[in-house]
C-alpha cells in the first residue's frame, strides 16, 4: 500500500539513528578533546545542563535546610518550653523558700526566746478562729509535725493564751484566758504571794481584753504586781506569767472584797504563732 514503510527492519529506524548520532557526537567530542577544545555539542550541553544542576542542587540544598530548620524549630520548641516549665518551678521554689524565711523570722520575733530556751515544747501557727457562746476559739497547728493532745498549754513569748480542749494530729482548738468559762488559779509573784482564781471578764475602756481576781479585803494585791499560775493548779504548769495588775477596786458584790483587774501579758488581738507544752 502507498506510504507503507517496506523497510525489513522498521522497528529499529530510531535507535539506528539514535546510535549514529551518538557515535558521531562522540568521535566530535574525542577529535575536539585531542587538539585540547570542547565540540560544539559539548558546549551546548554544558552550557544548558550545568545552570539547571545547579538550580536542582540550589532547590535540594534549599529544601533540606528547610527541613532541618523545621526539625530545629520542634527541638527548640520543646527546650524552650522545657525551660519554661524550670523556670517556673524555679520561681515556685523561690516563693516558697520566702515564705519559709518569712515564717522562720516572724516565729523568731514572736517566739524566739521559747525557741531558743530548755523549755520543752512546740511551735505552732494559728490558722483560724470560731465563735462560741463563750468568746473566740482559736483553732491552731504545729508547724514542725508535732501532734497536739487536750489540756496542753498554749502561750506566747509574753505569756498565757490558754489550753487546748479539742486535738486532732496537728490540729487543735484552743480556750483563751478570755473565754467566759475560763478560770485559773494564780498567785501574785511578789510576797507573800497572795493567791486566788483568775476569771475574765468584759472588754475595759477601749475594749482591750480583762482578766479579774477577787479577794478579800486586807489581802496584800497592790497595782503593777505580777499574776503567775500557781503551783496549785492542775491544768497549767506553774510560773506562767498571766498579765499584771493594773487596779484594784471595791468588788461590786461585796464591800468586803476586793477586786484586781488584771491586763494580760499575751496580746489577744494579734496572735500568729503560739507555743505548746505538755
Amino acid at each position: 500500500m502507498f506510504g507503507r514503510d517496506r523497510s525489513p527492519l522498521p522497528g529499529l529506524r530510531w535507535p539506528l539513528i539514535l546510535l549514529i548520532v551518538a557515535v558521531g557526537l562522540t568521535s566530535w567530542q574525542h577529535r575536539a578533546h585531542r587538539i585540547g577544545r570542547e565540540s560544539p555539542p559539548e558546549r551546548v550541553g554544558k552550557a544548558v545542563v550545568w545552570p539547571l544542576q545547579a538550580v536542582f542542587t540550589r532547590a535540594f540544598n534549599w529544601s533540606h535546610d528547610i527541613a532541618v530548620s523545621i526539625s530545629g524549630a520542634r527541638v527548640l520548641a520543646q527546650r524552650v518550653r522545657e525551660l519554661e516549665d524550670r523556670v517556673a518551678e524555679l520561681e515556685t521554689e523561690k516563693l516558697m523558700l520566702h515564705e519559709y524565711y518569712l515564717e522562720n523570722k516572724d516565729l523568731k520575733d514572736k517566739l524566739g526566746e521559747l525557741i531558743q530556751g530548755r523549755e520543752k515544747g512546740m511551735a505552732a501557727r494559728v490558722i483560724g478562729e470560731s465563735s462560741s457562746a463563750g468568746g473566740p476559739i482559736i483553732t491552731i497547728e504545729t508547724t514542725a509535725g508535732g501532734t497536739l493532745a487536750v489540756g496542753d498549754t498554749v502561750k506566747t513569748q509574753q505569756g498565757l493564751l490558754g489550753r487546748v480542749v479539742f486535738a486532732r494530729g496537728r490540729r487543735g482548738d484552743v480556750m483563751l484566758l478570755t473565754h467566759r468559762d475560763h478560770a485559773v488559779a494564780a498567785v501574785i509573784q511578789r510576797s507573800p504571794r497572795e493567791r486566788g482564781m483568775v476569771y475574765p471578764m468584759s472588754r475595759g475602756v477601749g475594749g482591750e481584753h480583762l482578766l479579774k481576781m477577787e479577794k478579800l479585803r486586807g489581802a496584800d494585791v497592790r497595782e503593777g504586781d505580777v499574776v503567775l499560775t500557781s503551783d496549785l493548779s492542775d491544768i497549767y504548769p506553774p510560773g506562767v506569767r498571766i498579765g499584771t495588775v493594773i487596779q484594784v477596786e471595791t468588788a461590786p458584790a461585796s464591800k468586803r472584797a476586793f477586786r484586781a483587774l488584771i491586763r494580760p501579758a499575751a496580746d489577744f488581738e494579734n496572735i500568729r504563732y503560739v507555743w505548746v507544752v505538755r
